[in-house]
Parts: structure tokens; sequence; C-alpha cells
């Protein structure tokens, strides 16, 4: 399952995607793989979102800007960039793996 709001430009009121996630995956329990997109920025977001119970995050954005700034290169750095920014956020929160995250680690806005 895809977990996104690309429509959130024109329906500004709708949820953000990672604020319904824990919810979704209640639902779904975990044998449903949940991908999210849509306000991916960084690798603290990807943190955000593995924590909350996604799967993967999909990064569209992140992958463009590298490759409209460097071609192939470009898209290897947006990846380096975002790889470093995972880690060390996964480092800051004292975890060792990805399967360690909780939503003990986040905090939504209300």
């Amino acid at each position: 399952m895809i977990l996104s709001n690309h429509g959130g430009r024109q329906l500004d009121r709708t949820p953000a995607p990672i604020t319904v996630l824990p919810a979704v995956r209640k639902e779904l329990g975990p044998d449903v793989p949940i991908l999210v997109d849509s306000g991916i920025r960084n690798g603290q977001d990807i943190v955000a979102a593995r924590a909350l119970g996604a799967d993967a995050a999909l990064v569209g954005r992140a992958y463009l800007y590298g490759i409209m700034a460097g071609g192939q290169d470009g898209v290897v750095r947006a990846y380096e960039i975002l790889a470093g920014e995972y880690q060390r956020a996964m480092q800051l929160l004292g975890v060792r793996s990805s399967d360690e995250l909780s939503d003990r680690h986040v905090t939504l806005p209300d």
C-alpha cells in the first residue's frame, strides 16, 4: 500500500500521511507493506516514517533534485546524503537497526 496525499496541494485540509500512518498500520496489521510518500525531505523524515510503521519511504523529490543538479552522479550524491542523515538520526536516537525504531522515537504535532 502507498500512503500519499499528492492532492494536498489542492486540498490543504487533508492530513499528512505521517500523521495517519500509525492508525493505518494498526488497521492493516504487520503483514501489509506500507510505503509512505509525501513530505519526505531528509533522512530524519525516513526514520520517522519507519518508526511509525512504514516499511519504506518514497523519496522522489530528492531523486529529482539530484538528477537535475548532476545527472546520475547527482542521484548517487542525493542517496548518500539521505543515507548519512538516516544513519546519524539512528545514532542520535541510540538505535542500531531500523527494527529497533518505534513510535516512542517520534513526536507528532497535535
